[in-house]
């Protein structure tokens, strides 16, 4: 999580310099509509000027433009965000980073005719205070060293032993809201008054420990993030403070069309690797947590560094996920020894390739090295299905409001949505209870309308390790004294049903393959 006080301050001076001056664009510039299904890929500013987002909403191409939070741009149509975009761009190479920003502002207002404008307005935060008592803090031993963070020992029962040192108030409110964001999902701000840095110990429980421990009193002392602030003298609660925030007056769904040939005129990335290997895989142990040896999954390790690309000890069926996107549960076929036996790809391109250039780059040299054949099929499989049930609970939206769904809840899965299709609660779903449901959802319910509501369930993993509390009614979901699966918090607050049903799903096939030595 940024701290959003300085990112919006920053923000803020870039709209200023740019006000009532035509920033210089980019040379080249190719904007159009995402295909059907995409999500957002990584991509952003490359070597040699380039831009590259694929997948985007308008919402991200603005927190990604001015270097915001989502939280803190407001208003805008009801589409932005969900209607997904491509952006390739070029600038001249010399070009430094807040000059591809300025750019890029300068797009936005261009091709998709975005106004927007500054205001502040109070917003959810997280107050840090002194407590009544004299804080236990103790004087930096060097205030002139740079703040940082090491691994400390403590309790056993308690999972999160942080040692900072040289930490300003400032700083502990920054790392509050990076560190601790499973406890503080708005921004922190800082409100001791304390100037010095200090050296100190946060001890607390992950969220899931944190839940086990709070489900069981017999067992240790529960210690939220909360509570380790509190042992420093500190307070931490919710609040609302003025801050600078983005409005979006008026914007445009359809970009304006490209320039004539601009997509020909973009450079090329290569579609070869200058060299590669294939062998079979070196001993090779990831590392896990304090060190110790970690589970290695069929994708193995992948490593991408000024050009250099390594993959190490995956199984072929792992290759072909990676180079192909595709996942695991879509893949079938192969010989018996493509999930079995590892291998390296050891290979060098140019540096700023993007992803999926390097992803047709890695196809090739499947298709040369283990002589691979594959194939695309529809096949009927598993897949869950949301369906309306006999009467379902839902609240008309009025139709203005941006589409979004977020979880507002840290303790329980709390997703709450506005003017939100079913369509579009099926597909944002999947991210928020992935323990439970796998993308994609189907949308059987055949509701046409947009919708406000909310949510709640209890994460798998905790459900399982709770005790059960069974006979309690359920008043309202704001005041959940129930645990729920998702499938149920859906039949009960929502009047839907989550199933699991067959219907075809394109997979893809491993024809032939033979084994690298």
């Amino acid at each position: 999580m940024k701290l959003l006080v300085a990112a919006l301050l920053t923000a803020g001076a870039v709209l200023a310099q740019t006000a009532g001056v035509k920033p210089k664009g980019f040379e080249l510039a190719d904007v159009h509509p995402s295909r059907p299904g995409a999500t957002e890929s990584d991509g952003g500013f490359m070597p040699g000027g380039r831009l590259e987002l694929r997948g985007s909403t308008l919402l991200n191409l603005i927190t990604f433009a001015y270097d915001v939070e989502d939280g803190s741009v407001l208003g805008g149509p009801p589409w932005l965000n969900s209607n997904r975009y491509d952006i390739i761009a070029k600038a001249p190479n010399a070009t430094d980073f807040e000059g591809l920003r300025s750019m890029l502002q300068a797009l936005l207002a261009d091709r998709f005719k975005l106004v927007l404008r500054q205001e502040k307005r109070d917003l959810p935060v997280y107050i840090l205070t002194v407590a009544k008592k004299p804080p236990k803090l103790q004087a930096a031993a060097d205030p002139s060293a740079p703040p940082r963070t090491a691994r400390a020992d403590g309790d056993p029962a308690v999972n999160q032993h942080v040692k900072c040192t040289s930490f300003t108030m400032q700083r502990l409110a920054e790392y509050l809201a990076e560190g601790a964001r499973n406890y503080v999902n708005h921004p922190v701000i800082d409100e001791t008054g304390l100037t010095g840095a200090y050296d100190f110990q946060l001890d607390w429980m992950g969220i899931n420990v944190y839940r086990q421990a709070k489900a069981n009193p017999d067992g240790p002392r529960a210690v939220s993030a909360f509570d380790a602030v509190d042992k420093l003298g500190l307070h931490l609660e919710e609040g609302k403070r003025p801050l600078p925030v983005i409005v979006v007056e008026s914007a445009s769904a359809t970009p304006t069309p490209n320039a004539e040939g601009v997509v020909s005129k973009l450079p090329a990335f290569p579609t070869e690797f200058e060299v590669s290997e294939v062998r079979p895989a070196k001993p090779f142990t990831p590392p896990g947590r304090g060190g110790s040896p970690g589970v290695l999954g069929a994708i193995g390790a992948v490593s991408i560094q000024n050009g250099r690309v390594e993959i190490l000890s995956a199984t072929l069926k792992g290759l072909v996920s990676i180079a192909f996107a595709v996942e695991d549960r879509n893949l079938f076929g192969g010989p018996a020894w493509a999930d079995k036996d590892r291998f390296d790809v050891i290979a060098k391109t140019a540096p700023g390739v993007p992803w999926d250039s390097i992803q047709k780059m890695l196809q090739a040299v499947l298709l040369q090295e283990f002589k691979l054949k594959i194939h695309t099929e529809d096949r009927d499989l598993p897949v869950s299905v949301l369906k309306a049930g006999k009467k379902p609970l839902l609240q008309p939206s009025g139709g203005s409001a941006r589409s979004d769904c977020k979880i507002e809840n840290t303790d329980r899965r709390y997703f709450v949505c506005q003017n939100t299709t079913m369509a579009q609660f099926a597909e944002r779903l999947p991210p928020v209870s992935a323990a439970y449901v796998h993308a994609p959802i189907l949308d059987l319910t055949g509701l046409k309308g947009a919708y406000d509501f909310k949510v709640f369930w209890t994460p798998k993993n905790f459900l399982q390790r709770a005790a059960p509390r069974t006979g309690e009614a359920v008043s309202d979901a704001s005041s959940p004294v129930e645990e729920f699966t998702l499938a149920e918090a859906l039949d009960k607050q929502l009047g839907l049903k989550l199933e699991e049903e067959k219907h075809p799903i394109a997979v893809t096939v491993i024809d032939t393959a033979v084994k690298v030595q």
